[in-house]
């Protein structure tokens, strides 16, 4: 009669019911994604696709709003707003899942694998409340990560201010942030990159933390790049702000002190939510891996 170790050393050389179907099928080396790596893929994209279009749809209407002009023919500007709204959906669609994508492809194609040694000895072992990582969270900042991504290549005038006098005056130059688009949509794989191996992993383990670091740090280099650039300001919109308070010298000096930076605003807020992340995934896991 088998013993209970040969019956786990057959099933883990067996491998998880995915593969193993697979397998029978015969198309599992030919399959872009598959496994239990597509079932991954395909939750990630079930729950980001419908967030992400419904974001960029709004944006996407704000954006029409706010370059309405009174003065121009309302059929022609309507029939205009409704092809935007049309194309940025169909934008918002196509970019995350071609990243998304993408990611589970390489994971493919290298044969990433996060469920390798005895499965059977593991599956007792359930995590605790500080290990396990919330399945929420994680989706949320790939849901974020996309969105932010898309809002400030197709829609960047609409992170701004109205003003009765001047209209809408955007914080940053379009035509700028689109120039430099590579390092958003870096920003943007490495996030999903990071949060799909928290999903797949489903704990703090030495190999998250790892992917963590590498990637929260590839982030902010190119946050630095894209904040940094002298051209990224509109100068506008700092006078903007100080005609709000004319009568008061000091508060248009204190606004033109933290309006006129907020690119490196953005860069200190960017910098510690990646070190409070790193901190939080390392105490996380070296509380995980003592325990084990």
């Amino acid at each position: 009669m088998p013993e209970d170790k040969d019956i786990r050393i057959v099933l883990t050389e067996l491998g998880p019911p995915e593969e193993l179907a697979s397998k029978y099928i015969g198309d599992e080396n030919k399959a872009l994604i598959s496994g239990i790596n597509f079932l991954y893929y395909k939750q990630i994209l079930k729950i980001v696709l419908p967030i992400v279009v419904v974001c960029v749809a709004v944006g996407t209407v704000i954006s029409v709003i706010v370059n309405w002009d009174p003065a121009a023919n309302p059929f022609a500007q309507f029939g205009l707003g409704v092809g935007q709204v049309f194309v940025g959906i169909i934008g918002a669609f196509v970019i995350p899942f071609a990243i998304i994508t993408i990611i589970f492809a390489v994971f493919e194609r290298y044969k990433v694998k996060f469920d390798e040694g005895d499965m059977i000895s593991r599956l007792p072992s359930v995590p605790a409340g500080s290990e396990k990582i919330k399945r929420e969270d994680a989706i949320a900042s790939i849901i974020f990560s996309v969105a932010v991504s898309v809002v400030v290549l197709a829609f960047p005038e609409i992170i701004g201010l109205w003003t009765q006098d001047t209209g809408w005056v955007p914080v940053f130059i379009p035509a700028v942030l689109r120039s430099l688009w590579m390092f958003i949509i870096l920003w943007a794989i490495l996030d999903i990159i990071k949060e799909s191996v928290k999903l797949v992993e489903g704990r703090y383990t030495s190999r998250l933390l790892i992917v963590t670091i590498v990637c929260n740090v590839l982030i902010m280099i190119s946050t630095a790049i894209v904040f940094l650039n002298v051209r990224i300001l509109n100068p506008e919109f700092v006078p903007t702000i100080n005609s709000f308070i004319t009568d008061s010298p000091d508060g248009q000096a204190v606004m033109s002190a933290v309006f006129g930076n907020i690119n490196y605003i953005v860069i200190g807020f960017t910098l510690l939510g990646l070190v409070v992340d790193t901190i939080v995934t390392a105490v996380n896991t070296y509380k995980t891996e003592k325990r084990l």
